[in-house]
């Protein structure tokens, strides 16, 4: 399965880099632009980590670093990494409508991907805002919207002929 990752918020510029991970993955020197990370800040460690474990290992995603204050992981698309909030901050619920993120988008190779993940999510009564179907986006734009233990919308979508090549 090929993941591609997008995400719905403004990035700063980044010179290329080179991807090193505990678990050995490897990528080549990173185009200018592309996201290197995204690190997000969750409300308890453990039980993110369970919820994290199991959506990224679906997606080719494994588990490298793990300390008390840091959980990565990796894939050849990128690393994604969750980090305890601070119990100080008034913000103790993601609002998507603040600024910052909005949501975070994962594609898929195909509708069945999208429909296995959501039966999954299903079984593990994780809150559905929208279940599998087609949105008018971009052509035979298919997706998912669910949320993750603090509130953060995530989203898988099987777009076809998408990323175009250029």
């Amino acid at each position: 399965m090929k993941i591609f990752l997008h995400i719905a918020v403004d990035s700063a510029l980044t010179g290329g880099c080179v991807l090193e991970t505990v678990t050995g993955m490897r990528q080549e020197t990173m185009k200018l632009g592309a996201i290197n990370h995204i690190a997000l800040s969750v409300s308890n460690l453990e039980r993110s980590e369970s919820f994290y474990n199991a959506l990224l290992g679906f997606l080719g995603y494994e588990q490298g670093e793990k300390t008390p204050q840091l959980i990565l992981w990796a894939s050849p698309n990128g690393v994604i990494t969750i980090s305890p909030s601070h119990p100080e901050s008034p913000n103790q619920k993601h609002d998507r409508y603040s600024p910052g993120l909005h949501h975070l988008a994962f594609s898929a190779d195909s509708r069945e991907d999208v429909d296995q993940l959501y039966k999954y999510l299903l079984e593990q009564r994780v809150e559905i805002l929208d279940p599998p179907a087609e949105y008018d986006y971009l052509p035979g734009y298919y997706a998912l919207f669910f949320l993750d233990p603090d509130g953060i919308k995530l989203e898988l979508t099987h777009t076809p002929n998408w990323p175009p090549e250029l």
